[in-house]
């Protein structure tokens, strides 16, 4: 499973999930950063990857505006940036929901301190 962090990531979230493990794009090494939404939204579907934004506008735009029903999507709500508990909470979420990113097409999970919601798009 393939994750595509948006440039708002801070790259200490995206260390650590590469040392956890995971296979992490990350869109400034990708030559993407300062893309519109939808740019970043095609790629990360063209690829099949799980976007990982912070971005507030952009998660209302795939859960509630134009974009809604489109790619799949960890929005981070997060108050307080404390890299190791938020990678941590990534990667329990992506561990959970494993089925789920092999399944669904269209999804926005949005996770915070308090947990996470499950955001699904069904036709």
């Amino acid at each position: 499973m393939k994750i595509l962090a948006d440039e708002n990531i801070h790259i200490g979230i995206v260390n650590e999930l590469r040392k956890a493990g995971f296979e992490i794009l990350f869109i400034p090494e990708k030559g993407l950063a300062g893309c519109n939404d939808q740019k970043i939204l095609e790629y990360s579907e063209r690829y099949d990857l799980i976007l990982l934004s912070g971005d507030k506008d952009f998660g209302g735009l795939i859960e509630f505006g134009t974009l809604w029903g489109r790619g799949k999507v960890i929005l981070l709500r997060y108050r307080l940036i404390i890299i190791d508990r938020i990678a941590k909470n990534i990667a329990e979420v992506i561990n959970n929901e494993k089925e789920l990113f092999n399944i669904e097409k269209s999804f926005v999970i949005v996770l915070s301190e308090s947990g996470y919601r499950l955001h699904r798009h069904h036709d």
